[in-house]
Parts: structure tokens; C-alpha cells; sequence
């Protein structure tokens, strides 16, 4: 679904992403690359798996969409544990493919990530946030406006829609922007969310299967 902002055109996409057509620039938040080897390390089963078939859906997102930047809203990884060396090299073989530029804004789950930033990953610039224009993408979201010419981009709440219609409920992942900010969901495939509590002035956009629904 396509959306104006502050003049500029974006994508909502089903895939749990957001892309600026006129920068070629594809956005995803909370990827959380290695939960589930953080998760197996405690005990508890989670397929490794789902980190390749993350990797494999944003391949295929970025070649459709011809993006030329990806930029990762925080939380690249899940925990520094989970960074084991089959996620460095699996992640590593996703960089090299990928023809484009990719950028990491720092989440709270990437604490210390910077300091210990694989080699294998160069390709990859971190930081603690970054500016386009008249639009800031960071990882964590605003309570208030940034300042009065810029638009936030932000993840981290990994924000769940509650619907309601009679006797029947479901909670699907989806995006939720007001006048200064935009929050994306989760790109993690492994990842649950929040509800996220309806505020004056605000759109709330659900994903349903392989469409976005304004509600």
C-alpha cells in the first residue's frame, strides 16, 4: 500500500517492510538474526531454520523491488550470544549477494554489537541512527515530535493489531503512523509483538496474508 509523507511516497509492504521508491531504499525492523541459536542455548527448541528463511524473503524482496539500500532498524540480532559463526557466515553470504548498500541502526538487542562488529560484515555500516532528508530512522520510537521538519521511522514495539468482530478475535502484525512518527513491525519471522493501544491521530494498517488493510 502506497502512502504520502510529508510529500514523499512510501511502500507498506506485507512483507513486514517499508520501502521509499525515489531512494530505491527497503526498511526492516527487528530482524533479530540469531534468536533462534539464543533460544537453543537455554534449551529451548527453535528451528535455525527460520533465520535462513528470513535471510531467502528478504533476497527476494530486495530483487523485486530493485532496491539499491537496505537499512536495518535495530535489533540486526537477537543477543550476542546467538551471533555464532553459521549466523556470521549465513549473514556474510546474504551481504556479498546483495548488490546494494546496507546500513544498521543500533537496537537494544545489538548492546555491544558494535564493539565486536564481524569482520566478514564490513560491508555493512552501524549506527546509532540515521538521516535522510527530512525523515530520521532510528530504532527506538518518539512520544513526541523529533523537531519540526523531521519524520521518524522507528521498530522495536513490534506493533500487533487487535481485531474484534463478534466472538472472533486475531492479532496481526501491521504498521502504525501519526503525524510525526511511523513504527514498523517485526521482520523476524520468529518474533511475537504487542498490542499496541489506539491514540488520537493515529492510521493503523494490518497485514492480512499478502495484503495491507487500513482500518
Amino acid at each position: 500500500m502506497r502512502i504520502a509523507v510529508r510529500d514523499e511516497w512510501f511502500e507498506l509492504l506485507p512483507e513486514r517492510a517499508l520501502f521509499w521508491p525515489a531512494r530505491g531504499l527497503l526498511v526492516v525492523a527487528d530482524y533479530h538474526l540469531g534468536k533462534a541459536e539464543t533460544f537453543q542455548q537455554q534449551g529451548f527448541w527453535l528451528p535455525s531454520q527460520s533465520g535462513q528463511q528470513d535471510l531467502k524473503r528478504l533476497s527476494a524482496l530486495a530483487l523485486k523491488l530493485e532496491a539499491k539500500h537496505v537499512l536495518f532498524l535495530g535489533d540486526l540480532v537477537h543477543s550476542l550470544s546467538g551471533v555464532t559463526e553459521a549466523v556470521v557466515t549465513e549473514f556474510a553470504r546474504w551481504l556479498q549477494e546483495f548488490n546494494g548498500s546496507v546500513q544498521v541502526v543500533l537496537g537494544n538487542h545489538d548492546i555491544g554489537l558494535a564493539r565486536r562488529w564481524p569482520q566478514e560484515w564490513s560491508k555493512a555500516d552501524c549506527c546509532a541512527q540515521a538521516t535522510i532528508g527530512q525523515f530520521r530512522f532510528q530504532h527506538q520510537p518518539v512520544e513526541r515530535p523529533a523537531g519540526a521538519d523531521l519524520f521518524c521511522w522507528a521498530g522495536h514495539v513490534h506493533p500487533m493489531i487487535h481485531l474484534t468482530q463478534g466472538p472472533d478475535r486475531v492479532r496481526l502484525p501491521g504498521f502504525v503512523i501519526n503525524e510525526f512518527q511511523g513504527v514498523l513491525p517485526a521482520f523476524s519471522s520468529v518474533s511475537g509483538g504487542y498490542d499496541v493501544p489506539l491514540r488520537p491521530a493515529e492510521r493503523r494498517f494490518a497485514i492480512g496474508g499478502d495484503r495491507i488493510y487500513e482500518l
